[in-house]
Order: C-alpha cells, then structure tokens, then sequence
C-alpha cells in the first residue's frame, strides 16, 4: 500500500471529480466532493456576471502586459506592494512551475513534508534535486531542521502557509526568520498562501508586505480556493521588483484570459460575498469538527483553512479502503497517503454546508470500525 500510494502522489490531487464520476458512474453533478479544498459558496454571483458581460473578449489576444489588472490585485493585496511587484499566472501551478525554471539544472530545494506535490514535481521537472524536511507531528515549522536543510546548492525553500493538509499557520515571524537566514545563502522562500483568505490570522500572518525588504520572497495566491474559481486558472504572486523582472523572461505568452482577469477583480470588490464566506465557513468548520471528533476511531486536527486533516485512529481501516467506501455513496474525501510524510491513516474533508457536513458524518459512522 505503500508503495502505490508514493506511486500516486505523482498524479491525484484533491477535487478530481470527473476520474471520481468515471469510476463510480456517477454524474459529476451527483458527486457530494470533500476532496478539493475550494469554497463550497463559491464563485461570487459577481465574478458570474463579470465573465458574461466580458464573452466578447474572446475575439482577441489576451493583453499581453495586463498593467491595470497587476495594479487591481495590488490594491486588493495592500501591505504597500504596488503592480510592479505582481507577476501572474495561468493558476498558482504556472507559478510554482515558473519559479522552478528561473534556476540552472542541478539545484536543489527543500521542502517541509508533508506538502503540496507540485513543488517537487516542478523542481524534479527541470533536473533539480529534492531534499524533505519531515514536520513533527503537530506540523509546526521546525525552523532549525529546515536550515539545516539548506546547503550552498540550495536555491529554493518551500513553504505553505497555511499549511496544507494540516490547516497550520505559521507566523509571520517565523517565516521572516527563515526569509532572513536564507537571504544571507542567495536561497529563494517560496510562500504558498492559496489558502491565506480562509484564516482570520490571515491578514497579521502574511508576508506579502516583506517582498521590498526581502528580495527572496516569493509569495503565491490565486483564486482557486477561497473564491471557488478553479475553472477560470488565475493565480498571482508577490515579489521584488527586480525578482519579477527575471521571472517574466521565462514566463509563456498569453496564460492569462480576458475572462480570468475579469472574474477575478469582480470577485475582488465583493465585499458581501467575503464577508459571508468568511463567516459561514468559520461557522459550519467548528460543528463540522465537533461532529467529526465525537466519531470513535478518528481525531481532526486544528485548522485555520477551509478544510479539515482528520487521523484514523483504529487499525481496522485505512484512509484507502474508507475512500473506496465512500465513493459508493457519491461522496468523495481526500486520501492523504499521497502526500509525501503521510499515511493510509490520515485523509482530508472540505467544510461544505451543514446538510451536506452532516451527510458525511452520518456516513462515516457507518464506515469507520468501533
């Protein structure tokens, strides 16, 4: 089991509802998903309307040099980043990849595990080397086990904040700690902060407003997440003015849509569709967690995100036969033991509503051996 699970690390991620619906013929609007950790109120009703009014600018080539838009996102950002400190992306993935390729065959990079795959797909892509970092097992960022990671082939360090799968989030002091020691070695900080808006210390943990005095900063967002538009693929990061520069010059022309950059300042300026979200999450999250906790056989992890990493505690099933069962039922959580520092004990449920929430709960009762 553990070998197929490292086997397809490489390719699963969470909201494959289109393999989940081939598998268990069941039509992808049937699919109850868990798995993908996006805003289950999402897309904001005005990002909808910002992609019709906009259908037009499908005639054209997208701009290529797209200024009012960087300007938009770093308004929305705040923090003193202004547009020349904005790069985007055709999702964060485009990112995570671009900052990969700005670097020579033969570099190596660190990464805390367990974490998202794509940095070590984007590292190994271009003939780097991977060094892993195993978190204890709260997730906390162990700060002297990562630098002593880092060596003079070092030239990135991976960081997600929060953390996923956990929901961890780590302080801002802690990251510029890190963005400090590493800046002295020429080794870039990759922050991956797709999941920063779900938080309520999101705003007072952020490095976005470091990249000026840390020019190895290299923040990522998106809008996949926490406005629920992962079909639209925008993503968006933060850096120094001249660390931006050097990234445009591997960049691919015309990733971005008209449409994307519609949608995304639409969803920007809607401050009631924020607000809601924000709230209801954090609401149905706490009874979601109760309800989850009071199951003999599993513990939930503190979280700070949309989503929950839940621990099998009984020996008698594992995170794979659980999905497997599950599945029968529409219902599709995420199993864990394809991250990397994870096993068939661990998987992943997206807060969704509390009809739906409750669905799953009453589900896994019936599932998860006493």
């Amino acid at each position: 089991m553990a070998d197929r699970c490292k086997q397809r690390r490489f390719v699963s991620h969470g909201g494959d509802v289109w393999g989940f619906s081939r598998k268990f013929n069941i039509p992808p609007e049937k699919v109850l998903d868990f798995s993908g950790p996006i805003n289950f109120m999402g897309p904001s009703s005005k990002a909808l309307e910002a992609v019709k009014q906009n259908a037009c600018l499908i005639r054209f080539y997208p701009d290529p040099n797209p200024v009012e838009l960087r300007e938009e996102i770093a308004c929305y950002v705040g923090h003193k980043v202004g547009a020349e400190n904005v790069i985007l992306g055709n999702g964060s993935i485009e990112l995570i990849y671009m900052l990969a390729e700005a670097f020579k065959c033969g570099f190596k990079a660190v990464i805390p595990i367990p974490s998202f795959s794509e940095y070590e797909k984007a590292v190994l892509r271009v003939g780097g080397e991977v060094t892993f970092v195993q978190l204890p097992s709260n997730f906390a960022l162990d700060l002297e086990k990562i630098k002593a990671a880092v060596t003079d082939e070092t030239k990135i360090v991976y960081i997600c904040n929060p953390h996923s799968p956990s929901g961890t989030i780590y302080s801002r002091k802690d990251i510029l700690d890190l963005a400090q020691f590493c800046q002295k070695k020429g080794v870039i900080v990759s922050v991956d902060e797709n999941y920063i808006e779900f938080s309520e210390k999101g705003e007072e943990n952020t490095v976005a407003g470091d990249v000026k005095n840390y020019d190895n900063l290299f923040v990522i967002r998106s809008v996949t997440k926490f406005y629920g538009m992962p079909g639209i693929r925008f993503g968006y990061a933060i850096a120094s003015e001249d660390f931006i520069d050097t990234l445009q010059t591997v960049r691919q022309p015309w990733s971005i849509n008209g449409l994307a950059g519609a949608a995304t300042l639409a969803a920007f300026k809607d401050i009631e569709f924020i607000k809601t979200s924000k709230q209801t999450i954090q609401q149905e999250k706490a009874k979601f967690s109760k309800s989850l906790n009071e199951i003999p056989g599993l513990q939930v992890y503190p979280s700070e995100t949309n989503f929950l990493l839940v621990k099998i505690t009984t020996a008698k099933i594992t995170s794979t036969a659980l999905r497997e069962e599950l599945g029968k039922e529409g219902l599709l959580i995420r199993d864990c033991c394809t991250f990397m520092g994870l096993d068939t004990s661990h998987f992943r449920v997206t807060v969704r509503s509390a009809q739906e929430n409750q669905r799953l709960v009453e589900a896994l009762k019936r599932k998860v051996p006493a």
